[in-house]
């Protein structure tokens, strides 16, 4: 499923684990796309809730959608510019009564300029999983179609675009793409950003223990070579991990 989004400018994804001195991704990664889709579709089953507790911690309730998809990747047609604003907080102690200051940063990525700076992403979704569920695919165009924001509540956007194909996943040694995939055991050429992820794999409730992997994110088309499984749609190609 191909997802086309128009941002309204900014991009406010923080990178995890963070201190005061909080620092920004560039580029959206997987796991706040799986939070992007899961949040509408948790509506439609009348799950409203955004956090569930277990076991003592605090978790995403998107995890439970997260085994519908077997990989999601984002196109980004232009390159986001990162910007960090000072904040000056204040906390009032009405018992001591006193008063507590202190500065922190908020980066966040920038989309501007004359390009059209369309997101696009694309849901492989596992078929099999999606008819074990309560879900069906109707549902998933249904929450696509639903994304108002990925991950914090500054970066809105607004779906423009939903479609739904069949993709044959192939083995091939080269590839060309414009769409991020994990940068392990290839060669490019082409221009592009590395960053440091979280694997949605390994599960998106609790990031403490979460394995990290690193993301190629393209400028422009990039051409890959070596062993790659790639999925074909719409005469353009994603590169899978492995």
């Amino acid at each position: 499923m191909k997802v086309k989004l128009r941002p309204t400018g900014v991009i406010a994804l923080r990178a995890l684990p963070q201190s005061k001195m909080r620092t920004a991704l560039r580029y959206v990664p997987p796991t706040t796309l799986i939070g992007a889709i899961a949040y509408p579709l948790l509506h439609i089953s009348g799950d409203r809730r955004e956090t569930i507790y277990e076991r003592k911690t605090f978790k995403s309730k998107a995890e439970s959608a997260m085994g519908l998809f077997k990989w999601t990747t984002i196109k980004t047609e232009s390159k986001p510019k990162l910007y960090g604003s000072l904040l000056k907080i204040n906390t009032i102690y009405q018992r001591e009564k006193k008063v507590q200051s202190a500065v922190t940063s908020f980066p966040f990525a920038v989309l501007y300029g004359e390009s059209s700076n369309s997101l696009t992403v694309v849901y492989l979704i596992d078929e099999e999983a999606l008819s074990e569920s309560t879900y069906s695919t109707k549902d998933l165009e249904r929450a696509a179609w639903g994304i108002t924001r990925l991950g914090s509540r500054e970066s809105v956007v607004s779906a423009e675009d939903v479609n739904r194909g069949k993709a044959k996943i192939q083995e091939v040694n080269e590839a060309k793409t414009k769409y991020a995939f994990p940068f392990k055991g290839v060669d490019i050429r082409g221009k592009g950003t590395l960053q440091t992820v979280v694997d949605w794999r390994s599960g998106i409730g609790d990031y403490s223990n979460a394995r990290r992997i690193v993301m190629f994110y393209p400028e422009g088309r990039v051409e890959v070579q070596g062993k790659l499984s790639i999925a074909e749609l719409d005469g353009e190609v994603i590169i899978l991990a492995s």
